[in-house]
C-alpha cells in the first residue's frame, strides 16, 4: 500500500460526500433505505471516505459492517464480514474487545446476547466446511436481517472494492447478491470500487435493474479551491508563491494521493533548509526524490503499475505504447506508426491497459488519468530504462527538466484564459471527442474573430465572444469567467441568432452555470463547456490546464486575430 487511509483531523475535503452519507444513514433509522455506490480510480480516497464516515457516524440503533475485499477467498470474506458484524455489536453493547479477536472468541462473547444470530453464523460455517460455497455465500447476507429481528438494530453494510465479489468462484455471485439487497429493506448497502471498467460492466450487465435504485457517486480529483486550501495548510508555515501553487495543482491534477505525497516531501525539504518561502529548487529536489530515485514512493508506485509488462516472460508492446502515448502521440494510427506495429496489435495492447485502469479512451484519443504518470514515463522510465546504458537518465538532467517545466507553466499562466482557449481551438482537426455520453467532432478552424468584431459584445468585462470558422463549419462562442445565469444564456442566444449563416452555439462557463441556465442551454441546444471539459481538451492537445478560482478571475486582455 502506497498511502494509508486518513480519518479524523487528517481527513481533507469531500465534506459534501460525508454529509450525504450521514443524511442517508439518518434516513435509514426513519425507515427510508437508499443504497449508495462510490466509484473512482485508484488512490482517489474512497477508503478514506468510508473509514472517515465510520469514524464520525455513531448511532446506537445502527451497526456498520465494514469489509475491504482484498483476497480471492470466500472463507476469508465470510470471516471478515461476520467478525466485523459481531465486533460492532459487542462494542455498542459495552463489551468492546480487540479487533484482532477470532471469530470463535467473538461468537462466544456474543452468544448469550444474540443466540439466534450466532446459530445462523455457525450454520454458515458448517456449510463452508461441507464445501457448499454458494449456499454459504447466500446465507451470509441474510445475517443483517436476522440481527435486525433479534436486536431491532439496522445495519449498514460497507463493501470496499465490491467488484471483487466476482472473484470468489461463486456462480451468479452478483445476481444472488442483488436479490438479497432487493428484499432487505432494513439494510443499507454502501459499496465502493476502484475499477471503472469492472464496476461499469457489473452495473450495466449484472445488476442493471438493481442499480437503478442505487445512488452513484463518481469520485473526482479535488477542485481548484480545495487544492489551494490543501497545499497551503499542508505546507504551512512555508509560504507558497502563486506560480508554484498553481504548478503543484496542475502537475498533480488535484489528485489527493499525489498532492499528499508531494506536499509531505516538499515541506520536509523546505523546513530542513530553513526556507520561509518555497522555491523552484526545493520543488525540483522533491520530485527528484519521489519520481527519479529508485526508492522514491512515486517511482515505485509507477513501476508497479507497469510491472505486468516489464517481466521477461511478458508479451506485447505495452511499454512501447505507453512511452509513445507519454510523448503526446495519442491516436491509434500515430502510435502504431511510431513503434512499427499493426493497428490491430496496438489496439489490443491499449484495450488491455484500459481494463487495468492505466489509460482511458476519449473519442479518437487515448489519454492517461493524470499528468504525473506520463511525465514519469517520459522523463524517468524511458531515459533510465530504455536508453543506451541509461545514458540520458541523470539526476542533474532531471532537475533541469523539472525547472524547465515550471518555467513553461509560468509562461502559460501569464496568458489570459481567452487567449489560451483560442490557442486550443487552433489545434482542432475534425477530431471526434467524447463528452460524457455524447460524441462531438471538433472542426478544423482557420479563422478567428473576437470581441467587438463579432457583434455580440456586452459591457461585462468578464465576458468575451468569439467566432471560429473553417471548412464550412462555424462556432459562435461566448466565454465567461463568472458563473453563468439564465439571463446570460438567453442574451447570448438572441445575439447569436442574428447570424444568417449556419452555426453551432457554444457557451464556455469557466465558473460553472446555475441549474436554470443549464436547463435553458439544453433546451435551446447550446453546446456548453465547463472548465473541466476545457481542461480535458487541454490535456488531449498537450496543453497545461486553466486554473480558475473565485479569487483569481480577472478581465482578459484583447487578442489579435
Amino acid at each position: 500500500m502506497f498511502s494509508d487511509p486518513v480519518v479524523g483531523d487528517h481527513f481533507f475535503g469531500r465534506q459534501d460526500i460525508i454529509d450525504l452519507l450521514v443524511k442517508r444513514a439518518d434516513a435509514l433509522k426513519a425507515g427510508y433505505r437508499q443504497n449508495i455506490a462510490i466509484i473512482g480510480h485508484q488512490q482517489l480516497g474512497k477508503t478514506s471516505i468510508l473509514r472517515h464516515f465510520l469514524h464520525v457516524y455513531r448511532h446506537p440503533d445502527i451497526l456498520a459492517v465494514y469489509v475491504e475485499i482484498k483476497l480471492q477467498a470466500l472463507d476469508y470474506f465470510v470471516d471478515q464480514f461476520i467478525r466485523s458484524l459481531l465486533f460492532q455489536y459487542l462494542s455498542q453493547a459495552g463489551q468492546s474487545g480487540e479487533p484482532t479477536e477470532s471469530l470463535k472468541q467473538l461468537s462466544d462473547r456474543a452468544r448469550s446476547m444474540i443466540p439466534q444470530t450466532i446459530s445462523k453464523i455457525e450454520e454458515i460455517g458448517a456449510l463452508l466446511r461441507q464445501r457448499h460455497a454458494e449456499e454459504a455465500y447466500s446465507r451470509l447476507f441474510e445475517l443483517t436481517s436476522v440481527i435486525r429481528q433479534e436486536t431491532g438494530k439496522h445495519c449498514i453494510v460497507i463493501l470496499d472494492e465490491f467488484h471483487r465479489l466476482g472473484d470468489f468462484g461463486i456462480k451468479n455471485a452478483f445476481s444472488d447478491f442483488g436479490k438479497r439487497i432487493m428484499v432487505q429493506k432494513d439494510t443499507m448497502y454502501l459499496l465502493s470500487s476502484s475499477s471503472f471498467s469492472a464496476s461499469r460492466k457489473i452495473l450495466a450487465e449484472k445488476l442493471a435493474l438493481l442499480f437503478g435504485n442505487f445512488e452513484r457517486i463518481y469520485l473526482e480529483h479535488f477542485d481548484f479551491e480545495t487544492c489551494i486550501d490543501f497545499i497551503r495548510k499542508r505546507l504551512a508555515p512555508v509560504h507558497v508563491p502563486d506560480s508554484l501553487l498553481h504548478f503543484l495543482i496542475a502537475f498533480t491534477d488535484g489528485h489527493p494521493f499525489f498532492l499528499e505525497t508531494m506536499t509531505s516531501r516538499v515541506k520536509e525539504l523546505a523546513l530542513a533548509s530553513g526556507e520561509p518561502e518555497l522555491c523552484v529548487k526545493t520543488v525540483s529536489e522533491a520530485l527528484l526524490k519521489l519520481l527519479f530515485e529508485s526508492q522514491g514512493v512515486l517511482n515505485q508506485y509507477f513501476m508497479k503499475l507497469i510491472s505486468p509488462w516489464t517481466q521477461s516472460s511478458s508479451q506485447g508492446s505495452h511499454v512501447l505504447v505507453l512511452t509513445e502515448l507519454a510523448r503526446g502521440r495519442n491516436r491509434l494510427k500515430d502510435i502504431a506508426l511510431a513503434i512499427n506495429r499493426s493497428q490491430t496489435e496496438v489496439q489490443r495492447n491499449l484495450r488491455e491497459m484500459m481494463e487495468r485502469e492505466l489509460i482511458v479512451k476519449t473519442g479518437v484519443f487515448y489519454r492517461f488519468h493524470n499528468r504525473i504518470f506520463p511525465f514519469w514515463l517520459r522523463e524517468v522510465y524511458e531515459k533510465k530504462e530504455l536508453s543506451l546504458l541509461g545514458a540520458s537518465g541523470k539526476a542533474e538532467d532531471f532537475m533541469k527538466t523539472v525547472g524547465m517545466s515550471i518555467a513553461e507553466y509560468e509562461e502559460w499562466i501569464r496568458m489570459n484564459a481567452f487567449d489560451r482557449i483560442v490557442s486550443l481551438f487552433r489545434e482542432f482537426r475534425n477530431d471526434l471527442v467524447e463528452f460524457g455520453e455524447k460524441k462531438r467532432k471538433l472542426p478544423h478552424f482557420t479563422e478567428f474573430i473576437s470581441s467587438k468584431e463579432t457583434g455580440l459584445f456586452t459591457d461585462n468585462q468578464s465576458v468575451r465572444d468569439l467566432i471560429a470558422k473553417g471548412h464550412g463549419r462555424c462556432w459562435i462562442c461566448r466565454i465567461t469567467e463568472e458563473k453563468a445565469t439564465e439571463k446570460e444564456i438567453l442574451q447570448f442566444i438572441r445575439g447569436s441568432d442574428r447570424s444568417r449563416h449556419p452555426h453551432t452555439k457554444v457557451f464556455l462557463a469557466l465558473q460553472g452555470m446555475d441549474s436554470t441556465a443549464k436547463l435553458v442551454a439544453k433546451e435551446k441546444r447550446v453546446f456548453t463547456m465547463s472548465l473541466s471539459r476545457v481542461n480535458m481538451l487541454m490535456d488531449l492537445y498537450g496543453k497545461s490546464p486553466i486554473i480558475r478560482t473565485q479569487s483569481n478571475a480577472e478581465p482578459p486582455a484583447e487578442v489579435a486575430r
